[in-house]
């Protein structure tokens, strides 16, 4: 009995594989490219609410190929559906370079980086830790800086009590999987060495 529990609690582990998208919005979740002849199509699937709005094009920007810096080529991506809490964005340029593609893409001002293999296989996407925009052909404004005499400030105040740390949701269900299993396994062997010794 305890291994159909088992067997439903690994299920439910398996459901809970897109957590980490659980906090946002609106975020890219994967990115494909297929290679032709003549054209490389990049595919991306974005997570969103249902009630979020997600623009009907964005634009990738191409930076490098074949780990070697290019001049970027800007693709523009138009949505090719949204449903149950997924959009699809699709493009094609020109082909070139053999293996990779990396750049950059916008998605409700969030920007991501992105590397994907030119073979059809899964490319990684993560959020950028440069948010500078994609489009800088706006407004540009000048700003002079003086310096600024610090204000002095007030030593932080001790936390009230011990704070837990943070742990991902994940890891305590892997974790209670592993218990689970142990104590099943010794309970097992304790029942069959009862047994043996019974008879």
């Amino acid at each position: 009995m305890w291994r159909v529990l088992l067997l439903a609690f690994l299920f439910a582990l398996l459901g809970l594989g897109t957590a980490a998208y659980a906090d946002c919005n609106s975020c890219f979740t994967s990115v494909f490219a297929q290679r032709t002849s003549t054209n490389i199509e990049l595919t991306f699937t974005a997570r969103v609410d249902d009630n979020t709005v997600l623009p009907e094009s964005v634009v990738a920007v191409v930076m490098q190929v074949d780990g070697n810096r290019t001049k970027c080529l800007n693709t523009t991506l138009s949505k090719t559906s949204q449903a149950h809490g997924f959009a699809v964005y699709r493009g094609s340029f020109g082909a070139f370079g053999t293996y990779t593609h990396s750049g950059r893409i916008d998605l409700a001002g969030q920007i991501y980086e992105f590397t994907v293999p030119l073979d059809g296989k899964p490319g990684k996407i993560d959020v950028a830790k440069d948010q500078t925009p994609l489009n800088r052909n706006g407004l540009r404004v000048q700003v002079t800086a003086a310096p600024v005499t610090p204000a002095p400030t007030i030593a932080p105040a001790a936390p009230a009590g011990t704070e837990l740390p943070n742990v991902n949701p994940t890891y305590l269900i892997g974790g209670a999987v592993i218990l689970v299993t142990i104590v099943g396994a010794y309970v097992d062997r304790r029942r069959a060495l009862a047994r043996s010794l019974a008879g």
